[in-house]
């Protein structure tokens, strides 16, 4: 059996982009901030259990909104092969919720998903 490469650049580029989400809706006291810090939460321990060899940087991320950032981190978690669930168990959780996080951010946005 081959290992499956971890995506560390990935998962920094999420951390990344979940800080700036989490940021976003500081203020917010509803089940979608709730939810964007769980997700930060996963992606914070995933980044910290599987460093990346570098600095990682999302071009324009200062102009993004927290539905973009979602929307960004979940394309990113989609392209990581889902055999890496042993070694990222709370990949399935972080899926979920960054669904959810999306749909109810693009329902109050009144932009199509």
């Amino acid at each position: 059996m081959t290992a499956l490469p971890m995506p560390a650049e990935s998962i920094a580029t999420v951390d990344l982009l979940l800080g700036r989400a989490t940021m976003l809706t500081a203020d917010q006291f509803d089940n979608v901030a709730q939810a964007i810090q769980e997700a930060m939460g996963i992606s914070l321990l995933m980044a910290a259990t599987h460093p990346a060899p570098a600095s990682v940087d999302v071009e324009g991320m200062d102009r993004l909104d927290a539905l973009e950032c979602v929307e960004h981190a979940m394309r990113e978690v989609q392209s990581w092969n889902l055999g890496l669930a042993a070694e990222l168990p709370d990949l399935a959780r972080l899926r979920v919720l960054l669904a959810d996080v999306r749909r109810e951010l693009a329902g109050t946005t009144g932009r199509r998903v």
